[in-house]
């Protein structure tokens, strides 16, 4: 019982001190088909959050976002295509955005607006 408990003690320290650890899932977010998302979920949400990083080529950024119950999202870190509508020539890591996501017909979602967050 004794090593049970030294290695569960052991692994929530590993986890919690692990900084790539954001969320289960949350690594390549953007790749994921959401069409199998709950059924109640919305093609389109608000979000706020702060940006982390911007992607070099300009068409993604990674955010860590307040949970977004419209499509079940927890809290997370993730990165996430914006379009080509987006301009992130105004943003930089550190700033606090509103921001909205659109399903897209290839069923992943994209950042269609973003906007520095109002208090």
């Amino acid at each position: 019982m004794k090593n049970f408990v030294s290695s569960l003690i052991f692994a929530t320290v590993a986890l919690v001190a692990s900084p790539g650890v954001v969320y289960a899932g949350a690594e390549g977010h953007h790749e994921m088909d959401h069409s199998e998302m709950a059924h109640d979920a919305k093609d389109q949400a608000a979000g706020r959050g702060v940006i982390n990083a911007i992607g070099a080529d300009g068409k993604s950024v990674n955010i860590t976002h307040e949970p977004m119950p419209d499509l079940g999202w927890p809290e997370m870190t993730m990165d996430i295509p914006v379009t080509n509508k987006v301009d992130l020539s105004k943003t930089k890591a550190g700033d606090a955005v509103d921001f909205t996501v659109k399903l897209g017909r290839d069923k992943k979602y994209r950042i269609i607006d973003i906007a520095p967050a109002k208090q």
